[in-house]
């Protein structure tokens, strides 16, 4: 039987704790196949020419000019490769932007150019191979930024006013006292789940902390029967700067605001909570919006997708206009046929807009008096696409935008 820590010792790379739970990936299954012949050379032969330079360089060895003599040197290390071939696994489905965002700050310039593929793309396998060279804890970093860019947040404020704290809140967030937080929220709540404190990272001055905690129940199949445990929640927690308001990300409604509540509640000295985040609209701007929409007229958006729980056909039905490309012309079409779908905004159930080729859904929730939250659907959209967005709806058709998520306490 292999002994996974005696391998990747032999080869200089991080123990299987690094991998296994740090980056989430399962050695046991891994390496029996990344360290066959075949596999190696066949991963050779896929790597291009940015990806080998990296994978020399970060082997400390010369890169050669032509492509092909790269990948000669290269052949002959054999179990020199293994870590590379863990990144090269560790970057599936990995989020350019996060990659790219984060190579940025740490690697020099002319590595970015090196991996660079044109104007406004680059090579992420080959930055992973770079950052990997570079400081191998990077990895982990990029694991947790990466998961920011690929779900939706909600967005929520404190109810009360509070003094200010008389430390930066950046201080306050130590591995120590979240550590004796979560214990004591794990302790109080006695639901068997754990919470585990992974990492506080600071972008753009927010602290995000991130959390993995056992959601519910459930299984590993093994070669031989079945291993029991939980399937994990992601927490993030991205609070401002001062702590005032935060934007949650996770499965579960409830855990983790009690969390952020007793986060906040610590760092300010006296009990806080967290709520919903909601700026309202009135109907007449929606319905300048969507006659906008409907006549091609918002700029960087196009109307692909309307929702009604109330159509203008007999018996009020429900009704479902969608089109790859553009409902503009179908909707001028029902409206000239049957009615006008646009004007009653209560009977829209929600509409999809094409933005940056992803469609983004809009729902337009009810609060009375012709006044409506608008909330979008952020997930589809990385983090800079999500500020571009909230900035075109606000300046461009005078709509503030909030995300579909919330959290509720129960």
């Amino acid at each position: 039987m292999v002994d996974i820590a005696e391998t990747l010792a032999r080869v200089n790379a991080p123990p299987p704790e690094f991998w296994e739970n740090d980056l989430e990936m399962g050695l046991g299954h891994l390496l029996p196949d990344l360290e066959r012949d075949e596999a190696r050379e066949e991963w050779l032969g896929r790597l291009s020419g940015r990806q080998l330079e990296m994978v020399c360089a970060g082997l400390d060895l010369p890169v050669e000019e032509r492509v092909r003599d790269r990948r000669e040197v290269l052949r002959g290390l054999n179990g020199q490769l293994l870590p590379f071939l863990l990144v090269d696994r560790f970057s599936h489905m990995k989020s350019r932007v996060a990659v790219v965002e984060f190579a940025r700050k740490k690697l020099p310039v002319s590595v970015i150019e090196a991996c660079q593929i044109n104007e406004e793309d680059h090579d992420a396998k080959a930055l992973l191979f770079a950052l990997y060279g570079n400081d191998p804890v990077d990895l982990r970093q990029v694991f947790h930024l990466e998961k920011i860019q690929k779900t939706g947040f909600a967005r929520m404020s404190l109810t009360t006013s509070v003094k200010p704290s008389g430390e930066a809140f950046t201080d306050f967030l130590t591995p120590e006292r979240i550590h004796a937080l979560l214990a004591t929220f794990d302790r109080e709540r006695n639901d068997h789940r754990t919470s585990e404190f992974r990492e506080v990272l600071v972008e753009d001055g927010r602290p995000l902390l991130f959390i993995r905690r056992a959601e519910r129940p459930s299984l590993i199949v093994k070669t031989v029967g079945v291993e029991h445990g939980f399937h994990p929640e992601w927490i993030i927690l991205d609070f401002s700067a001062d702590a005032r308001r935060v934007r949650i990300s996770s499965t579960s409604p409830a855990v983790p605001l009690e969390i952020a509540n007793r986060v906040a509640g610590a760092f300010f000295g006296e009990e806080c909570e967290y709520a919903n985040e909601s700026e309202e609209s009135y109907g007449e701007q929606l319905r300048r919006f969507l006659r906008r929409l409907a006549d091609g007229r918002a700029e960087q958006l196009e109307f692909v997708e309307i929702a009604l729980e109330r159509s203008p056909l007999d018996g009020s039905s429900k009704l479902t206009i969608s089109d790859v490309l553009s409902i503009r012309k179908a909707v001028a079409h029902f409206t000239l046929a049957v009615g006008d779908i646009l004007s009653e905004v209560t009977n829209i159930k929600g509409i999809k807009v094409s933005y940056r080729e992803k469609r983004v859904g809009l729902i337009f929730e009810p609060t009375g008096n012709d006044r409506f939250v608008v909330r979008y659907t952020d997930q589809r959209l990385n983090t800079k696409e999500r500020a571009a967005f909230e900035e075109l709806m606000r300046n461009d058709h005078g709509l503030p935008v909030l995300s579909t998520e919330k959290r509720v306490r129960r």
